[in-house]
């Protein structure tokens, strides 16, 4: 039998399926953070500006870019104290929301990629990636491409984040059993959200290049970080 015939990435398959979840501004936020609440949405936006605030430790001089950027919920809020926020997303449909979310913003720049790279992001010309609540939704060989493409695109001192879901934590394992059992072989959508553990994150941020690294599992979430 050879593996190779007839098999299909569904989930691999970024742009299709996240431009089909983000046919209307709903559906989106539905897809980014559960519920299609406008109010929570604002309200995990928020903290997620504290923790990128509070573990990059983001100045007026910082060019800034986000892997994953949705519809610019982060963004929105990062963007007036630095010098310039950049978001990538494989999505076409999100990034036509994210235009008109950031309108108004000067600063800001938007970015089509492939799901796997950051091909468009010049070298060195970055001081702080991160990428939030996008993990779950990708291969674990395009997270590491991802975080290997980081390193490429920051300046030498500059700082990286990333976060998923994790399974070492008894609110993560209630998330991950909750995800198992509600989506039985067969019946498993492709952004189905995966988990991390710690030492997954540590290992990536380490071959990729980046010292002085640190993960924390807080809640059902782990966090990691790192300078290049």
């Amino acid at each position: 039998m050879n593996l190779d015939d007839g098999w299909s990435d569904d989930r691999g398959l970024y742009r299709e399926v996240w431009d089909a979840l983000a046919s209307t501004p709903e559906s989106a936020r539905t897809h980014i953070v559960g519920t299609p609440d406008l109010d929570h949405f604002e309200k995990s936006a928020v903290i997620s500006e504290n923790i990128l605030r509070s573990v990059l430790e983001l100045g007026p001089s910082d060019d800034v870019l986000e892997i994953g950027c949705g519809i610019g919920r982060v963004g929105r809020l990062l963007a007036p104290s630095v010098h310039s926020w950049t978001g990538c997303d494989v999505s076409q449909n999100m990034l036509k929301m994210a235009t008109e979310m950031l309108d108004g913003l000067p600063n800001v720049g938007l970015v089509l990629i492939s799901g796997h790279d950051l091909a468009p992001i010049p070298s060195e010309s970055i001081d702080v990636v991160y990428c939030t609540v996008v993990f779950m939704h990708l291969w674990e060989f395009d997270r590491f491409s991802y975080i290997e493409e980081a390193f490429r695109v920051l300046r030498p001192g500059g700082r990286i984040y990333v976060d998923n879901l994790t399974i070492c934590s008894d609110s993560g394992w209630e998330v991950f059993n909750k995800h198992r059992l509600n989506n039985l072989p067969g019946q498993r959508q492709p952004h189905i959200s995966t988990f991390s553990t710690p030492q997954e994150i540590e290992v990536y941020l380490t071959r990729a290049g980046f010292s002085r690294t640190q993960t924390r599992v807080d809640g059902f979430m782990v966090r990691g970080w790192g300078i290049k």
